[in-house]
């Protein structure tokens, strides 16, 4: 059975410590962590193997994710990924934006740490 590899990508560390506690809660899996956009798209762009799931910081300095997003689809072997935005911004606008942009699912600060899981879940089974 393949490791799985989660990219949690946040840039406050109260958050990051939150999410990798949960994440770290699936034996046997590689946790990798960057703090902007531009950090996780250089580790992607050099890696043969791709994450399982990609939490992702909506908004962060340098790279938000939205700039994230952009670039990634600009990379087509990497298009399918499944990526979860992260925000605190909970209006059904904000989560529709962060959809068309190429979310595969939206999570909302404070975490729901049910979601989260349904979430991690659901990458985990293809």
């Amino acid at each position: 059975m393949n490791t799985p590899v989660f990219l949690l990508v946040e840039d406050d560390p109260y958050n990051r410590d939150i999410l990798r506690e949960i994440l770290e809660d699936y034996a046997d899996c590689e946790i990798v962590e960057t703090t902007n956009g531009r950090e996780a798209l250089n580790w992607i762009m050099g890696q043969s193997k791709l994450p399982s799931l990609i939490l992702l910081d909506m908004m962060m300095p340098e790279m938000d994710g939205f700039e994230f997003l952009q670039e990634l689809a600009q990379h087509p072997q990497r298009q399918q990924l499944r990526v979860a935005g992260v925000s605190a911004r909970a209006h059904s606008h904000d989560r529709d934006r962060a959809l068309q942009a190429g979310c595969w699912r939206y999570l909302t600060k404070p975490f729901d740490i049910r979601e989260i899981e349904s979430t991690i879940a659901a990458a985990l089974t293809n």
